[in-house]
């Protein structure tokens, strides 16, 4: 009986230390939930602040520098406005599906051609476009000017059609149009079969031959106002449904898809695309100073940070001395004057 007593007396020796250091490592714990507790909220706040920091990843500059072997396009053209200087190119005149692209050839057709004040009343084929609208309806009427906005700001294919019914007829004739003045401006390898650039059999253009037809574009007024603009109101009017038949008149925002616009120093324009065929495609300018730069990238699924970064290249390349500058073989040569037919259309 004894001996059982003292080797309980010895158990209970042994988990002493034990029950013990338990019962510290509990009493720190519970000094510490109190202690911050009471600890100002600022200074909790300070805490976790300084743990985010601690556990967030370093920031990156932007955009990244530019390396041409890391460019993710297809095809791309780096070219300065003024002189044509080609500055960077990369299969520049590989025939790719140039996507919404083409919509910058509808655009310098339809400012050529259409008074901006001019109405134009959608007809049913136009909502049938498909791909990106901006859900126009048969019957309504808007101007040339805001369905411009909406074909260069929003992308809208709708708008496109009815564009092209307006000034050629059908999407087949504005088409020949397109072509005409493809060849007139000098694209010897671009052939457009829609107003839209939805993919389509003989559909196609090249990097150059985009540089060539923005550089051109760039030079009409509202065309530069439209496309570097972040966001603008139109204006549609749809027939009444009262016996007086007034038409109810709407007014709806349209905001550009070009995140550079807002992301880039300079940056105004131009445009973006996207088909299954033609991949992310971007016609991108910007201006610092008396010096333009437009880049096209065909088929660049990182197309905002490759454009930003070889715009910056330019610009850097730019501002060092001529002497030291080396310049991609052949150049631009200088675009026609951008002039409507009719003194009082477009432009």
């Amino acid at each position: 009986m004894k001996r059982n007593e003292r080797q309980s007396q010895r158990g209970t020796a042994r988990c002493l230390p034990a029950v013990r250091i338990f019962g510290w490592a509990a009493a720190g714990i519970a000094f510490l939930a109190v202690a911050v507790a009471a600890a100002p909220p600022a200074a909790q706040g300070a805490t976790r602040s300084t743990a985010r920091r601690a556990s967030a990843p370093a920031e990156t500059a932007w955009p990244p520098a530019f390396r041409p072997e890391a460019l993710g396009a297809a095809s791309a053209i780096l070219v300065e406005g003024g002189t044509g200087e080609i500055l960077y190119a990369h299969a520049p005149r590989e025939h790719r599906a140039p996507a919404s692209l083409t919509k910058v050839m509808t655009a310098v057709v339809v400012l050529e051609r259409a008074r901006l004040a001019d109405q134009v009343a959608v007809s049913p084929r136009a909502p049938q476009a498909g791909g990106h609208s901006m859900g126009l309806r048969a019957g309504q009427r808007l101007s040339v000017r805001d369905l411009l906005a909406a074909l260069l700001i929003r992308s809208a294919n709708d708008a496109g059609v009815a564009l092209a019914e307006h000034v050629g007829g059908s999407v087949t004739g504005f088409a020949d149009l397109m072509n005409a003045k493809a060849r007139a401006l000098g694209m010897r390898d671009s052939q457009f079969r829609n107003p839209h650039g939805l993919d389509a059999p003989d559909h196609y253009s090249t990097a150059y031959d985009l540089a060539l037809l923005t550089r051109y574009a760039l030079q009409s007024p509202t065309f530069a106002e439209l496309v570097r603009a972040r966001q603008v109101t139109i204006t549609l009017q749809s027939p009444g449904k009262t016996r007086n038949r007034r038409p109810v008149v709407a007014r709806r925002v349209v905001r550009s898809h070009n995140r550079l616009l807002a992301a880039f120093e300079g940056a105004d324009g131009v445009k973006t695309g996207f088909t299954s065929e033609a991949g992310r495609c971007l016609v991108a300018s910007a201006q610092r100073g008396d010096r333009r730069l437009i880049a096209v990238l065909l088929n660049d699924p990182r197309r905002w940070d490759d454009a930003a970064s070889l715009l910056e290249y330019g610009f850097t390349r730019l501002g060092a001395p001529a002497a030291t500058r080396v310049a991609a073989p052949g150049g631009l040569a200088p675009p026609p004057r951008f002039a409507p037919e009719d003194p009082q259309v477009g432009g």
